[in-house]
């Protein structure tokens, strides 16, 4: 799923395709909570299921090396 982004705190201006695992990384203050507030508030409106299990984390992460 591929999100674009415009004019949202500090992002001006950004696309992120959501994988198994997706990591948000950068300096403070640049945005990051924003997209991560966004993106979940928005998969919560149309009722995707947002709710995960660590072990289901783990596994992801595990397989991903």
């Amino acid at each position: 799923m591929k999100f674009e982004i415009s004019n949202l705190g500090y992002i001006k201006q950004a696309e992120i395709e959501l994988g198994d695992l997706t990591i948000i990384c950068g300096k403070n203050n640049t945005g990051k909570t924003y997209v991560n507030y966004a993106i979940y508030g928005f998969l919560r409106t149309w009722k995707f299921n947002v709710d995960f299990d660590i072990e289901d984390v783990k596994e992801i992460t595990r397989s991903s090396e």
